[in-house]
């Protein structure tokens, strides 16, 4: 799933590509991909002008001025530029051309969406509305994360917690932890006020870093212009189980905390004892 970092490219992207023009036509495949009948679609986006774009956690913020699209692209939802305007079909599941050329294609929305709202309606997403504070934002400070991890769980569960930290995924949050060495199981309320702090710093400057190299490209995600991402050549401990730590050597191993496949160096980030909590 596009986490944080491939979601801001994603929206950068689309924003070199139409912002400024307007919508010449816009289709979807199916009625379930949006949350207003096909035909409304279509007749809402035809005319207007991309003002912009925006990122929202995980998902894209489109601007049209009277009309703002949401997009979550969900598991393998892509955003690629075409050469011409194409049918929606099962691949390319809602097509929007723009003028002066660009033909956006919304593709394999299988799970995803393309939502519209009105501006002053946006905050009734239903993500949206439990939203935590944006990593980049003023909000979100190492004293934000001390109260948000007065809580008996595994820190991991929380950091993935969109209400906790918005735009957070298992990539990045294994990453994170690994930085700070610290354990994903360990439970949030034992954590010490500098294991807070580094993963604060480190949650900014691993985010930063993939926005820079435009994101971690696995099985599906790429940018709107077919490029992979080149955060994961700089992966430490994820998808890299039984490979030597970068950092001391011991093997990754690979559990799972939250429901999700979690990769750690049982050396780096020591196991929770009983005092820390599991």
């Amino acid at each position: 799933m596009p986490e944080l970092p491939e979601t801001t490219v994603i929206s950068e992207d689309i924003r070199r590509l139409a912002a400024g023009r307007r919508v010449l036509r816009a289709e979807v495949f199916r009625p379930d991909v949006t949350n207003v009948p096909p035909e409304e679609f279509s007749g809402r986006l035809r005319g207007r002008v991309l003002e912009g774009t925006g990122r929202r956690g995980k998902l894209i913020v489109l601007d049209f001025g009277g009309v703002v699209g949401l997009v979550h692209l969900v598991i393998s939802g892509r955003v690629l530029r075409l050469p011409a305007w194409t049918e929606p079909d099962r691949l390319n599941t809602a097509v929007l051309e723009f003028e002066g050329g660009p033909v956006l294609s919304f593709a394999k929305l299988w799970l995803g969406y393309f939502h519209l709202y009105e501006p002053e309606r946006v905050g009734e997403h239903p993500l949206l509305a439990r939203l935590g504070p944006d990593p980049f934002s003023e909000g979100f400070t190492p004293g934000y994360l001390a109260r948000a991890f007065r809580r008996r769980a595994a820190v991991k569960g929380l950091l993935l917690d969109q209400s906790v930290v918005a735009g957070l995924g298992n990539i990045y949050v294994d990453e994170v932890l690994f930085a700070a060495r610290v354990h994903p199981l360990r439970r949030a309320d034992t954590l010490s006020e500098e294991e807070i702090r580094a993963i604060h710093a480190a949650t900014r400057k691993i985010l930063r870093r993939a926005i820079e190299l435009r994101g971690t490209t696995f099985d599906s995600y790429h940018d709107a212009f077919g490029e992979s991402g080149g955060y994961q050549r700089e992966l430490r401990v994820f998808a890299r189980a039984g490979k030597p730590c970068p950092s001391c050597g011991a093997r990754i191993a690979k559990l799972r905390v939250a429901g999700r496949g979690t990769h750690v160096c049982p050396a780096c980030q020591s196991p929770p004892t009983a005092a820390s909590g599991a």
